[in-house]
């Protein structure tokens, strides 16, 4: 038994002027009662009750203690309560670090939601595309696409981005409009030479690798998306990226009967024995969103 259940039981018994009555309503052994007393007694040296076959009453020291023990015990309820409210009422700072257009089409345009529902976290975003040391730069979370390294991170699966083939209208009415797969080896793709799993020349698809003519290489998706609006070829792609585009009408999606290899997205973090709450509610709340813009698929 701690120190703490030894002063409740001391308040009470001060309180009820009983140990049995005492041990009845606390559904404990009438010797467990009598023990935490005594071990209170010899632990600071003190007579805490004057015992009699009729009566137990305070003492002298028993009196100046207990208001001190009421108090300690009082302070510490308030603490429990403080502590369960908290569990409820998330605060704090999260660094998470996302690829950059994650974090401009997808969650910047619903951050108010997060912050109408928790708004006492502060949240540190870092746009980029860059695999992140979490640890030596105290990043609490990061999204990632592509296939993962073997690292001590915990991984935790989202989905898989839905893919798409565009290209621009003026390309599209000076090569045509592919049809089949087959028909690629007729046009030029764009190159990404920083995707992740991709080789040069290349567009996977489920039903196929195709080669392709390729005259221009980028290694950003900025740059990928101007490209393919200048006319400069076909490109491949996560939808969010471009959906705004198509909607639009500044890119055409071809070969929507044939689905290119979709990507898979995780977020990492790493791997501690304690988890704070905010951070499981934050990685939650981006998995909702992601599926709410459907650009992940199982």
């Amino acid at each position: 038994m701690d120190r703490l259940q030894q002063f409740f039981i001391f308040t009470e018994v001060a309180k009820r002027q009983s140990f049995s009555e005492v041990a009845n309503q606390l559904d404990l052994p009438r010797s467990t009662v009598t023990s935490a007393i005594q071990q209170l007694e010899t632990h600071y040296g003190v007579r805490l009750f004057h015992r009699t076959t009729r009566k137990v009453s305070l003492t002298q020291d028993g009196q100046r203690i207990l208001p001190e023990c009421q108090n300690l015990l009082f302070d510490y309820e308030q603490l429990e309560q403080l502590i369960q409210a908290q569990k409820q009422h998330y605060r704090g700072t999260l660094k998470v670090s996302m690829p950059s257009r994650i974090v401009h089409q997808v969650i910047i345009p619903v951050l108010p939601d997060f912050y109408s529902r928790y708004p006492d976290i502060h949240l540190q975003l870092n746009s980029s595309d860059d695999i992140t040391d979490l640890i030596e730069k105290g990043i609490d979370c990061v999204v990632r696409v592509g296939q993962l390294d073997n690292s001590s991170l915990i991984a935790k699966f989202v989905g898989n981005l839905i893919m798409v083939n565009c290209a621009s209208p003026d390309y599209l009415e000076h090569y045509g409009i592919p049809e089949q797969l087959e028909d690629l080896s007729q046009h030029k793709l764009i190159n990404y030479a920083g995707a992740v799993g991709e080789k040069q020349g290349v567009f996977l698809y489920q039903d196929g690798t195709v080669m392709m003519d390729s005259a221009l290489s980028v290694n950003n998706t900025e740059a990928y998306i101007a490209a393919a609006c200048a006319g400069l070829g076909i490109i491949q792609l996560p939808y969010y990226d471009v959906q705004e585009k198509i909607e639009q009408g500044t890119l055409v999606e071809v070969l929507s009967a044939h689905t290119p290899q979709s990507l898979p997205l995780n977020i990492l973090y790493p791997n501690r024995s304690y988890i704070p709450k905010r951070l499981e509610i934050f990685m939650e709340w981006v998995k909702e969103v992601l599926y709410k813009r459907c650009i992940v698929i199982f």
